[in-house]
């Protein structure tokens, strides 16, 4: 099987460096410095089964550089690890890559990534999936894989079969990345952006590590977060947790992960674009479809987006 990764950032690096330990050929899809220093040196993940993987264990192309027609439909699984917004610049990528049969996923914070891919690459060949995997950039180019998680995966409607999810579970376990199945797509997807609607943007703008936001007033807020989130998930239908399940998830998750720092904290100290417009801005975008009104959400959106636009 050959496993095309779109994006070098912490968790592509994570899950490349995962992937090349098992048999199966791994191409990345590269840009910029650091796409070239991988080509050269290879990866480095402080934390993972090897601190350095060589780099003539990938296959690389680069988007600076004309992409060799050997590497089309050539790729079984196609996998964004970018940032949500980055991933409309790489549909025409991902569909010269991928097999007739074969299937993508992104691990992209956010809602509406499946129908985004499903519209551009056909439903039949996207699968749903999240990630809580954390991993960022140290020193010298070396990854430091911070959380080790585990990789949800679901079928999306009218998605690949189960024997095409049930290979690319396998991968995953031979990988060593805690793969595991659900079966709502649609609910697992909206499990996720919830923590990350209620952590992020607080987090964020207030410079703090996860586990401050367990502080009696800013837990509060990230509970408003979540009552406005959850009237909108309702409308679409979606399942998800009462106020007490979601509770308990929330403070597990800000207390295994007390010392860190959120990835659109990180983006904002980098001076980097966030994906505020994936999270609390799509919930913000879905509940004026509804007739909803959630003005924590728009808040906190709007102030994300000045901070950098």
């Amino acid at each position: 099987m050959r496993i095309s990764i779109l994006g070098l950032g912490a968790l592509g690096r994570v899950f490349a460096a995962s992937l090349a330990q098992t048999e199966h050929q791994v191409h990345l899809h590269v840009r910029g410095e650091r796409g070239a220093h991988a080509m050269l040196e290879g990866l480095a993940v402080d934390g993972g089964p090897m601190n350095h993987v060589p780099a003539d264990r990938f296959l690389f192309t680069c988007e600076e550089l004309e992409r060799p027609p050997s590497f089309d439909q050539r790729s079984d699984l196609v996998i964004f690890a970018t940032k949500s917004y980055t991933i409309p610049s790489l549909l025409d990528v991902a569909s010269s890559l991928l097999k007739p049969d074969g299937v993508a996923l992104a691990l992209s914070n956010g809602l509406g990534h499946p129908e985004t891919l499903g519209r551009a690459l056909g439903p039949h060949r996207v699968v749903a999936a999240t990630t809580t995997h954390g991993a960022y950039m140290g020193a010298e180019n070396t990854v430091v894989w911070a959380g080790k998680g585990a990789i949800q995966l679901a079928r999306t409607p009218l998605g690949p079969s189960s024997e095409r999810l049930e290979a690319i579970f396998t991968v995953f376990e031979r990988a060593g990345l805690a793969p595991s199945m659900n079966e709502d797509a649609a609910t697992m997807l909206w499990n996720k952006v919830l923590l990350n609607l209620a952590i992020n943007p607080i987090a964020a703008l207030a410079g703090l590590q996860n586990g401050e936001l367990l502080a009696p007033d800013r837990f509060d807020t990230c509970m408003m977060v979540y009552r406005e989130a959850v009237r909108v998930a309702r409308m679409e239908r979606i399942t998800v947790p009462d106020e007490q399940e979601f509770e308990h998830a929330l403070r597990a998750v800000l207390n295994t992960t007390a010392e860190n720092q959120c990835s659109m904290l990180q983006d904002m100290k980098a001076g980097r674009k966030t994906e505020i417009d994936a999270l609390n801005g799509a919930l913000v975008d879905l509940a004026e479809a509804h007739g909803v009104s959630v003005p924590v959400n728009q808040l906190l959106a709007t102030l994300i987006r000045a901070c950098h636009p």
